[in-house]
């Protein structure tokens, strides 16, 4: 088994059916195929095999859906990194992946200069892009070499892709998704969403993320629809694009749609094409749900999922109603349970953590057995978020994550505004916790430790302001002398909790 082979296959059957739609100009299934081929010889003559760990760190782009299906021919395992991210970023996952080689391009290439004499396995780096390639390998060589005659077969348990999750605490993991778990998920999603050849699917997601991976091409590529691809997400270019192209089906998040409603040209548009739009990455609020859907003219699905799930876990079935603020019920195939603390079942309405197991469930954390078998017990993977069902199946999650907090119905992760704070000069450390409210249910409490004595709290915030959108910046900012941490150094949020507790209180 090999997930190229979804490519493969529909090839076959559809050659010269339009997979790839980018800036006015199209490829055929055939072509999709052929030019993997080429490709993947080119990765084979610099020694990419089975396992051999290729970082891919591109934008919404043709080339990065073929290089990633050129990696994955060969028996590789792709890597995929976020071009928006720094040195430091880039080089932990490069080095904690074991990468021997990096695929890149001119967007990241200022990063990839700084950042190279840090990369520890890295044989060989490829650039795309119209500048001069050196002293990198230009990436369009790689395809002048014979082509490949097909993918190489892998076993279903082969790791293709590792996924790198940000967490809320400690370094990223690689979550190591395989073969079989892509191949389960890409059909079971495709049949989930009733894809057929007639649909027109809009990616604007960024490629290396996992969701968008799932929906934006293996997913449409496994029933042979054409894909819409664009580099970036521009409200007002998306709204044309779904109006014009006739687009059927659109993935998106929570921001996107909020963007769209605040667009007064919405109602001026044709959606009528519009058969699915999809929410993922985070809870969507009610309040847009209904007004998107009313603007859209469909009934935005929203489900859950997470990386080390493949994605999806539950959605709302197709043939049944959708009930608000549910994330559906399980996929068929998938063994799902909300357990109480002592691991036993709850009964409806009684909140839990959700675990899982079946075919989607991620192999593991790479290289941290540790944390692998504090995640996965006795075959079941324990999501570490909460949840009830009802009485019809319906599942509605409480909290994202322990350190999650949740303001007005936006999800907010502590991490992301902890990371903006540090990059202010005059901030020496920082930690973010989440302070109960009568109105937004949680808001949020920046604690930090200065660096320079002038700072203020409104500095703090017109800088996370120029950042940061707006629900994300800090409600309030305390400063304090010393961030309570651990022997070994990690940041005890529970005492910081303890003791917001007591000011409240005074």
């Amino acid at each position: 088994m090999n997930i190229v082979e979804l490519l493969e296959s529909t090839a076959s059957r559809l050659p010269n059916r339009p997979v790839l739609h980018f800036r006015g100009s199209l490829m055929t299934y055939q072509e999709l195929a052929d030019t993997v081929y080429s490709f993947a010889a080119g990765l084979k003559e610099y020694g990419v095999g089975h396992g051999t760990k290729v970082a891919l760190m591109m934008t919404n782009r043709p080339e990065y859906i073929i290089s990633y299906f050129a990696i994955l021919a060969n028996g590789g395992t792709v890597v995929p990194i976020n071009p928006t991210f720094k040195e430091k970023e880039t080089a932990y996952i490069i080095n904690d992946s074991e990468s021997e080689l990096l695929i890149m391009e001119e967007m990241t290439r200022p990063v990839i200069e700084s950042a190279k004499s840090d990369f520890q396995h890295v044989r060989e780096i490829f650039y795309y892009g119209e500048e001069e390639n050196l002293p990198f390998k230009d990436w369009h060589t790689l395809g002048v070499q014979s082509p490949i005659s097909q993918s190489i077969s892998m076993p279903a348990d082969a790791i293709a892709q590792i996924i790198y999750t940000s967490g809320t605490t400690g370094s990223p993991k690689g979550a190591m998704i395989t073969h079989g778990n892509l191949n389960w998920m890409s059909i079971t999603a495709a049949v989930t969403n009733q894809l057929s050849t007639k649909d027109r699917v809009l990616c604007v997601l960024p490629l290396f993320h996992a969701y968008a991976k799932l929906q934006g091409f293996l997913s449409p590529i496994a029933h042979g629809a054409a894909i819409y691809l664009e580099e970036k997400f521009h409200p007002m270019d998306t709204l044309d694009k779904i109006a014009k192209e006739k687009i059927t089906v659109f993935l998106g998040v929570p921001t996107m749609y909020a963007l769209f409603l605040s667009n007064p040209k919405i109602s001026k548009y044709d959606f009528s094409h519009l058969r699915i739009a999809g929410c993922g990455g985070a809870s969507l609020p009610s309040e847009i749900l209904h007004k998107a859907n009313q603007s859209l003219g469909v009934d935005i699905g929203e489900g859950y999922g997470l990386t080390e799930s493949t994605v999806m876990l539950m959605t709302t079935p197709r043939d049944l109603p959708k009930k608000l603020k549910s994330v559906g019920m399980p996929l068929p195939g998938v063994d799902l349970k909300i357990v109480d603390p002592e691991g036993k079942e709850t009964a409806p309405h009684q909140v839990g953590e959700v675990i899982f197991r079946g075919p989607n469930m991620m192999k593991g954390y790479y290289k941290k057995p540790e944390e692998t078998e504090n995640t996965i017990k006795d075959g079941w993977l324990y999501t570490g978020d909460l949840a009830y069902y009802d009485e019809e199946g319906y599942h509605f999650i409480v909290d994202r994550k322990k350190d999650m907090i949740i303001r007005g119905g936006f999800n907010i992760y502590p991490r992301e505004l902890e990371e903006v704070l540090y990059e202010h000069p005059g901030i020496l450390e920082c930690s973010v916790i989440g302070r109960p409210d009568e109105v937004f249910g949680e808001k949020t409490v920046a604690y930090i430790n200065k660096k320079s004595p002038e700072l203020t709290e409104d500095e703090v915030k017109a800088y996370c302001a120029s950042k940061l959108a707006e629900y994300k910046v800090p409600d309030y900012v305390c400063f304090i002398d010393e961030i309570p941490k651990s022997g070994t150094g990690k940041i005890l949020k529970t005492v910081l909790k303890e003791r917001d507790k007591k000011i409240i209180q005074s």
